[in-house]
């Protein structure tokens, strides 16, 4: 097995330069225009002739002109049966290959090239491909005149349209199209063979995508011919296959697509394995969630990565995201010209993967796609945190794209990771009881020393309340929230149905507490008391103003996300 572990790119769309490595499977996340689809489209310049590059591909100068190159290195490495890079090459791949691989300074092989695009005087824009000698110094070798056969990557576009796709001569599917029937010319015995496996797949593949009971039609035998016979009629738009109501939908327009990508990958793994040869398939998927509900998202993952040798895929889904591995991730960073890659450790320890795979599970992925990120101890906290962001803000976290998250205790370290090894800003509001300043700052600090990173550097920071208090302690002894805990212990206690004599006692009682015996009803009604007063707080109905409702370490908290999201906090008097 083979796959790129390594691309480099120079001058390519909003690419000045960037190098970022890859695994089996890779998800690309980011913001708009931060480089994902380019990094896509670089796999494709590389690896196929498909994509005609124009005046506007090369990336733009300070000075406002284009460049007149662009170019896109990809490196191949083998890898072992456990996923592990191997030292050489299977000899299938030592044939295919022939005279074009070389070894790194640890001796371990690897096959690379580079795709170059020059603009001439003239206009025209020459595309010229060389064996790269030494991938890390960057130097050339012999120029590659024709691409080993072996090597095919799947383009999946955000708006996939088998038909469009037929129209285009150099798309995968027509060329794919245009191979299988050469080879039932060369094998026409093999037309009529039922293909099963194949029939099983898309008919899973197909209630993923339309819904419970979709399926291939029981009257209909898969088999080479009817499958070219079935793409022939697409492409001239008939109706006596598929009716053209039946295609005016995009989500069933994409269904489609996507269903005859999958048959025609089937079929040439299929016919490399026949002819013994040997087959590296990439697919490349751009946002393959549009037009997709959430289970068929995930679905469509399963799938294209169980087919492919190597997966690569941009994404602004949660359910994409939520049902792969945590070192798949690839976080792309635009600041200012510059685009920055970052991914968590590789050699990160099985109990901290699946916190953090529980984290983006929990979440639904959101936190992946989060500007920033405030974490505290647990629910309570959660809910408490959402009123006073909004009395502070003026809006809910989500507006400003911040996510709340409770880790369920003190154990913030793999949260910690996960925020520095993608560069997403962070706060911790802890408590301030016991030792859990001690404990906190030492998770960040070996966190830090682990990633070879500064929290303040990446805009982040720890804030604790008051020196022995927990977060009921600091609600009762260091604001002026009295009256609002009243209420919202009040609403816990009541229904629609109470009394209003019977209200007024409950609240007679509740102003005779002294502090500490509030404090203590607020601790036994942990789960209950937090959603009432993080709402009381956000509506603020007795106009106080902010600095009475929140404690100093969330007032200090806050004052950092603000200039996250460049926003100025909003002040009541």
């Amino acid at each position: 097995m083979i796959i790129i572990d390594r691309i480099r790119i120079k001058g390519f769309r909003s690419i000045q330069s960037l190098q970022m490595s890859l695994g089996r499977s890779s998800i690309l996340l980011g913001a708009n225009n931060c480089g994902k689809s380019t990094v896509l489209k670089a796999l494709e310049l590389a690896l196929t002739n498909d994509i005609v590059v124009e005046k506007e591909d090369f990336h733009v100068e300070r000075s406002g002109s284009f460049s007149d190159t662009l170019w896109v290195d990809v490196r191949f490495v083998p890898l072992n049966e456990e996923g592990k890079r191997f030292s050489a090459f299977q000899d299938e791949w030592h044939k295919e290959f022939n005279g074009m691989i070389r070894r790194d300074h640890y001796r371990r092989e690897y096959f690379a090239f580079r795709t170059k695009f020059q603009k001439l005087a003239d206009g025209e824009i020459k595309r010229t491909r060389y064996v790269l000698n030494h991938w890390d110094g960057e130097k050339l070798g012999q120029t590659l005149d024709e691409l080993p056969s072996s090597l095919q990557v799947v383009s999946i576009d955000a708006e996939e349209n088998l038909r469009e796709d037929l129209k285009n001569e150099r798309s995968f599917v027509s060329r794919m199209v245009v191979g299988l029937g050469s080879a039932l010319e060369e094998h026409p015995d093999y037309a009529d063979t039922p293909i099963e496996d194949l029939r099983q797949r898309l008919d899973s593949l197909c209630e993923a995508l339309e819904g419970p009971g979709a399926q291939l039609p029981d009257d209909v035998t898969l088999t080479a011919d009817n499958i070219e016979e079935f793409f022939s009629l697409v492409k001239s738009d008939s109706e006596k296959i598929i009716p053209f109501s039946a295609l005016q939908g995009k989500g069933s327009q994409k269904s489609l697509a996507i269903l005859s990508i999958v048959a025609l990958v089937d079929l040439l793994t299929k016919q490399a394995h026949l002819q013994n040869r040997p087959l590296f398939m990439l697919i490349a998927a751009e946002e393959p969630e549009i037009h997709l509900h959430p289970n068929a998202q995930r679905a469509l993952m399963a799938q294209l990565k169980s087919m492919s040798h190597q997966f690569i895929v941009s994404t602004h889904s949660p359910y994409v995201a939520s049902v792969c591995e945590p070192n798949e991730f690839r976080s792309m960073i635009k600041t200012g010209e510059n685009i920055q890659v970052r991914w968590l450790p590789q050699n990160i320890d099985p109990l901290e993967t699946r916190a953090i795979k529980r984290l983006i599970l929990r979440f639904r992925g959101e936190t992946l796609f989060a500007r920033g990120l405030i974490f505290v101890e647990g629910v309570t906290e959660e809910q408490l945190l959402r009123g006073m962001f909004q009395i502070y803000f003026g809006d809910d976290p989500s507006a400003f794209g911040i996510s709340i998250v409770g880790v369920d205790g003190k154990s913030y370290a793999p949260f910690l990771m996960l925020a520095l090894s993608l560069k997403k800003p962070f706060c911790v509001i802890s408590d301030n009881d016991g030792d859990a300043r001690h404990v906190v700052q030492k998770q960040l600090s070996e966190t830090e020393k682990r990633l070879h990173c500064v929290a303040k550097d990446n805009q982040s920071g720890l804030f604790f309340l008051s020196p022995g208090l927990a977060m009921e302690g600091e609600l009762v002894y260091k604001t002026q929230l009295k009256r609002e805990i009243y209420d919202a212990l009040l609403a816990c206690n009541t229904s629609p149905n109470t009394s209003q004599k019977s209200r007024r006692l409950q609240y007679e009682r509740l102003l005779a507490m002294t502090s500490r015996e509030l404090k203590r009803r607020l601790e036994k009604k942990k789960a209950e008391y937090s959603s009432f007063l993080g709402d009381i707080i956000a509506q603020n109905i007795y106009g106080q103003p902010i600095e009475n409702l929140l404690p100093q370490a969330v007032l200090q908290a806050f004052e950092l996300i603000s200039v996250w999201i460049g926003k100025k906090e909003k002040r009541l008097v």
